[in-house]
């Protein structure tokens, strides 16, 4: 039996004020022709299907697409959520879509469900389990003692016993980690803090393989059958070397697996440029890579430049980011200075700008009003 695995698509999401949705229809494009060139049996979805729990409108029209796709190809879908999915709009229309072979779980339950396939080997069982906190966990099993996310699992998957002489797979979205640490990236959500959201793999030994989703580089976690498929795509700089991909898994009798991992082609790549500026600017440097690629540039020049994001622009549209090396040698002394001569209702300001993209009149009086109510002298 083939399966292929898949996670962390975040649909919907934006890269420094940049829509990838374009980037995100054009890797699941890559994954349907994978699928149509390649039969498989099933395709599992490991959760982050979105990048937001109100996905926009375009977000859903895309994966509402390529669940069109693997219907066309008569692949059922086996999908889990993520924490940065609403699990229970994900639920819409879960009996309708399990008719027809799109098994989604959105929501803990004291039982989660097992689907089951057979092949020439005999069944396979495939067990769908949603991202959750160990808070919704002590909510289903008051009796236990449930502090960390580890502890929540265990206690969920006691619940939920298997035939160990057949096959199991496991669809799941949480960190877990194996005897070497995980790489991580910094667009991945911290899902708690001081380690207790760390799961060992040990926990799902019960698996014959167990799908994870959340890390965004693709990877194993203690074993080679428990493994994060990583995102589609790059969505952080920090994942500038990530070699993004999907994975297929080939169950044949017990015991026997294969993991194969599919490279995927982004649209544009996601790198970073370091130099002086006329350097970058020369045609043959910008012309020894896709000049489209998204990028971050660290300008090495010692004196001022007139508008050097501009002209960058003109050679690498798609830039992202520019620093100057002079001033992150500098360190942090010149922004807590520019800090500390700002007022309070400045400092608002600019966090609205960096967070939203711009201080709405609406937001800048909402703050006033916060600021005069704390007594503050803005």
């Amino acid at each position: 039996m083939k399966l292929l695995h898949m996670a962390d698509l975040h649909l919907g999401k934006t890269v420094n004020g940049m829509n990838f949705i374009e980037d995100q229809r054009h890797v699941l494009a890559q994954v349907l022709g994978l699928m149509e060139k390649e039969p498989v049996d099933g395709l599992l979805l490991a959760g982050d299907i979105y990048d937001r729990s109100i996905p926009p409108a375009e977000a859903v029209t895309l994966f509402d697409w390529f669940l069109t796709g693997t219907a066309e190809l008569m692949v059922p879908v086996f999908l889990a959520a993520g924490n940065h999915d609403s699990g229970e709009r994900l639920e819409f229309g879960q009996k309708l879509f399990g008719q027809q072979n799109i098994y989604v779980e959105g929501t803990l339950r004291e039982e989660f469900p097992a689907i089951r396939l057979e092949d020439e080997y005999g069944p396979v069982c495939l067990h769908l389990l949603p991202y959750f906190k160990p808070a919704e966990a002590r909510a289903l099993f008051p009796e236990d003692e449930i502090r960390t996310h580890e502890d929540a699992m265990r206690s969920v998957l006691a619940r939920h016993p298997v035939d160990r002489t057949e096959r199991n797979v496991l669809v799941t979205h949480q960190f877990v980690t194996g005897t070497e640490p995980v790489t991580q990236s910094d667009s991945e959500l911290l899902l708690s803090v001081g380690g207790t959201e760390q799961i060992s793999y040990t926990v799902f030994e019960d698996y014959d393989y167990t799908a994870l989703g959340h890390i965004h580089g693709p990877q194993k976690a203690g074993r080679e059958t428990v493994r994060y498929s990583g995102s589609l795509l790059k969505y952080s700089f920090s994942e500038e070397f990530h070699k993004k991909s999907v994975t297929l898994v080939e169950l044949k009798e017990k015991g026997s697996i294969t993991v194969t991992v599919y490279p995927l082609k982004p649209r544009h790549d996601m790198r970073r440029i370091k130099g002086k500026l006329e350097d970058l600017l020369d045609p043959q440097v910008v012309e020894a890579a896709d000049c489209e690629d998204y990028i971050s540039a660290v300008l090495t020049d010692e004196e001022e430049l007139a508008d050097p994001m501009e002209k960058l622009r003109a050679s690498y549209p798609n830039i992202m980011e520019l620093n100057l090396e002079k001033r992150q040698r500098s360190g942090g002394d010149e922004v807590y200075a520019d800090v500390r001569e700002k007022t309070p209702l400045e400092l608002g300001e600019s966090f609205l700008e960096l967070t939203c993209g711009e201080a709405e009149e609406k937001r800048m009086e909402f703050l006033k009003k916060l600021l005069e109510e704390g007594g503050l002298n803005i």
